[in-house]
This record gives C-alpha cells, sequence and structure tokens, in this order.
C-alpha cells in the first residue's frame, strides 16, 4: 500500500519549479546572470561545491583546489 503511493508520488509533476526558484537564487547570490550551476565534490578533501557557470573554473571553499568544468 505505502509502495505504490510512493510509486504513484514519484510519477506525478512537481508542483514547484525548482530549476527556475535555484536560478533565480544563485543569480541574486552571485549578483549576476546565472545560466546553469553545477554541484562538484572535491578530490582532495571531499567537500561539496557550487560552481556558477558560465564560469571558466571554481575554487574548492575548504582547501582551495582548482575545478576545471567539462
Amino acid at each position: 500500500m505505502l509502495l505504490e503511493r510512493l510509486i504513484e508520488s514519484a510519477g506525478k509533476k512537481s508542483e514547484f519549479d525548482w530549476d527556475s526558484y535555484y536560478t533565480w537564487l544563485f543569480s541574486q547570490d552571485a549578483g549576476r546572470e546565472v545560466t546553469d550551476f553545477v554541484f562538484w565534490e572535491c578530490k582532495s578533501c571531499l567537500t561539496v561545491n557550487l560552481l556558477y557557470l558560465p564560469a571558466r573554473y571554481g575554487k574548492c571553499r575548504c582547501c582551495s583546489l582548482i575545478h576545471l568544468p567539462s
């Protein structure tokens, strides 16, 4: 019964447009238009970081390792 309800709710379209919300939020935070964003994990210290695209590179917020998006 619970599994059936979970499967049904997973198939429904979300009530909110989360992609647009996060694009707006990150644009406000960055102070410029953000067209896309990527979460990446630092290979040195395993910290999860956020990269605002169209940036050329990102720096780890913990160890300052440079990340080049592909």
